[in-house]
């Protein structure tokens, strides 16, 4: 996505409006604002464009046609946070793509409650190639599968549509077999390059210690962060920013060198 396409804000954006400043960010506690008002307000954003939410009137977007942003992190301290957040990027792209275009995965600890969630947007399944828990063989079958994928399309063969793979709790890579932690790994590196993304959710609740996960991700989303639990975040975002976050729906991403807080959309109506 180019600025002469669609001139909003998106993570590999250098440019920035004046609106993205904190003085007017401040300006606007869009707070209450929901997903149906989202996709009304933005109905011609282009195909594979996720949108996380808005910072004052201005879409967040995330757009799987370039690799720069590499793989995301979601870091928090309220997992329901983060799965929300992923939620809202999985209808949007829903909204704005087609399942020949556009494939996700999902693993998580609670992959019916997974499956309850997406089928009320993708009744048919028809994006979601995949839901598993962290024990089920399946889980590492699909980054087997991803990895080998995005290695055959950085050699130039098997193209195919966009996947991302969700994990919701980076924490439950720990129960996969080496070689599908190796693999994951390399999907964080490289799966980019080749339109296969990964979105990782790290709840700081679970895993106040767990610092390393972080240094993996290109792009880093910060929610909320109890601040027990901030301690040490300092090389990744300036604490002040970390304070200013309110639960549950607020985030702040880097884009280029300035810190953009946005509120993601309530998923049901007002």
């Amino acid at each position: 996505m180019t600025n002469a396409i669609y001139h909003q804000t998106v993570l590999n954006n250098k440019v920035y409006r004046r609106e993205l400043s904190s003085k007017n960010q401040n300006q606007f506690e869009e707070s209450a604002y929901s997903f149906d008002d989202l996709i009304h307000q933005h109905p011609n954003i282009p195909e594979l464009t996720a949108i996380l939410g808005k910072a004052g009137g201005i879409p967040i977007l995330f757009d799987l046609e370039d690799p720069r942003p590499g793989s995301i992190l979601i870091v928090n301290d309220h997992l329901p946070s983060i799965r929300k957040l992923m939620t809202v990027m999985m209808k949007s792209l829903i909204t704005y793509s087609q399942p020949t275009s556009l494939q996700f995965v999902t693993i998580s600890h609670y992959p019916e409650k997974w499956m309850e969630t997406i089928q009320v947007f993708d009744p048919q399944y028809s994006y979601c190639a995949g839901v598993s828990g962290e024990y089920e063989n399946s889980a590492e079958d699909w980054i087997h599968y991803l990895a080998k994928k995005a290695d055959d399309r950085l050699s130039g063969r098997n193209h195919g549509p966009a996947a991302i793979l969700f994990i919701d709790d980076s924490e439950l890579i720990n129960h996969l077999d080496i070689q599908a932690r190796l693999n994951y790994e390399w999907l964080l590196a490289n799966g980019a390059s080749s339109r296969i993304w990964v979105v990782s959710g790290l709840d700081l609740r679970k895993n106040p210690d767990l610092l390393h996960p972080i240094d993996q991700f290109k792009t880093k989303i910060f929610g909320h962060v109890d601040g027990n639990f901030s301690e040490g975040k300092t090389k990744h975002i300036p604490s002040g920013i970390l304070a200013q976050l309110q639960p549950e729906r607020n985030f702040v991403t880097k884009i280029s060198s300035n810190w953009v807080r946005f509120w993601a959309p309530k998923l049901q109506g007002k």
